[in-house]
């Protein structure tokens, strides 16, 4: 039996924070609910949807089955059906009935007639392309769902001004593969003090003297602060919080200092901002994606070292967007292994970790028949990559530096 592909997306608030993960793929799978059922089970998707709820698209007839229903505990998914559902009498007794138990129920809305048919007791979410919101729906009628206490969900935001437009107008949560996309005409300055760290990378790449380094954060005090708030964000093992840098070198190592470092890049507040930046928590996940998925590879692209190229990768493949620079002229000033250039450059040719940047990048897109059959021509299997996803996303949603 053919398993399918599943892809988790982050969807992020008006906050730009994460508050839930979307459940997609191919258009053209013909699924089951018991399809879904193992996904979520095999890949332990009940620790992510217990950070932040899971959207899977349902049949109404789901609904009534019991093994998808206690997958997740009530509150961890939502439930969405499909426009017709308002027409199927039986479907919205149903949902009246599961959304008297905590669970949460939500319909796909296609047009502005259906938004007065919405019933208050079987549904507590809505969700809706952005550019439906945007173009169709009056201010009047967004506001009707909201008045109503229902909690609305953008799909499709495929530009920073349309997630701006939802952000505006009581949006609970958007999607954002608009995230990875570079704006060249966006007038931002390169930002000296992340040039700077690159800088400071390089050394630690090099196996720089711990001296020497202590002494770039002796000038620059705001990165040593910036660098303890990341480190302490997630669990280290360290019994007692991280106080200083001599102790971050002591306690997890150059290995992991470096891509703490690497991670830091993305900290908004290195700049003027105290704002957390979502490109962190996204960068995040790829590094850590991609480096889970080349262990999983069988091959001698997944030897220890090409793996912590992976996590390099993906990290770094966003440093485009962040500094608002073409990535050709940031790899000019990366010491970084050719393999990792190569998937940077030019991921559809960069070898396996482009593959695996390519993935990754078609997914957070919406481009789930493209990442499938890369998937497949890599031999990853579907549940190894849907645990693979359920690790990364976890571990990056832990991530956080902004404003205590």
């Amino acid at each position: 039996m053919r398993l399918t592909y599943f892809f988790f997306r982050p969807l992020v608030s008006a906050a730009h924070g994460w508050v839930a993960f979307d459940l997609g793929t191919r258009a053209e799978e013909r699924l089951s609910s018991q399809d879904i059922v193992r996904c979520l089970r095999e890949a332990n998707a009940g620790s992510l949807a217990a950070l932040h709820p899971l959207i899977i698209a349902s049949k109404p007839a789901w609904l009534e089955q019991a093994d998808l229903r206690e997958a997740l505990r009530p509150g961890q998914a939502i439930f969405m059906l499909p426009p017709s559902a308002l027409d199927d009498e039986k479907a919205l007794a149903t949902s009246k009935s599961l959304l008297a138990q905590d669970y949460h129920i939500g319909i796909a809305v296609d047009g502005k007639d259906m938004v007065r048919r919405v019933p208050r007791l079987s549904f507590d979410h809505v969700a809706m392309t952005a550019t439906l919101a945007h173009d169709e729906l009056t201010a009047s009628t967004l506001g009707h769902f909201s008045d109503l206490g229902f909690r609305k969900i953008a799909t499709e935001v495929t530009t920073q001004e349309l997630y701006d437009w939802v952000a505006t107008h009581g949006f609970a949560a958007s999607h954002c593969g608009f995230l990875s996309e570079r704006n060249p005409a966006g007038g931002r300055q390169p930002d000296l003090a992340r040039l700077k760290l690159l800088k400071l990378l390089s050394i630690v790449e090099h196996d720089g003297d711990t001296r020497e380094i202590e002494s770039i954060f002796r000038e620059e005090p705001k990165l040593s602060y910036n660098l303890l708030r990341l480190v302490n964000s997630v669990a280290v093992g360290a019994r007692t919080r991280i106080s200083n840098f001599s102790q971050a070198i002591t306690i997890l190592g150059r290995r992991q200092l470096q891509r703490w470092l690497q991670l830091l890049i993305y900290a908004n507040n290195l700049a003027e901002s105290n704002q957390p930046n979502p490109l962190m928590q996204l960068a995040a996940t790829r590094g850590r994606l991609i480096e889970l998925l080349c262990k999983s590879i069988n091959s001698p692209s997944g030897s220890a070292e090409s793996c912590d190229n992976a996590f390099m990768t993906g990290l770094f493949s966003l440093l485009d967007v962040l500094l608002n620079m073409p990535m050709a002229d940031i790899l000019k000033e990366l010491p970084l292994q050719e393999e990792v250039v190569a998937a940077l450059a030019d991921p559809e040719n960069g070898g396996v970790l482009g593959k695996l940047l390519s993935i990754v990048a078609h997914a957070e897109k919406g481009q789930f028949g493209r990442a499938s059959l890369l998937l497949d021509d890599l031999d990853i299997s579907p549940d190894t990559h849907a645990a693979a996803q359920v690790l990364a996303l976890h571990w990056a949603a832990r991530i956080n530096i902004g404003n205590d």
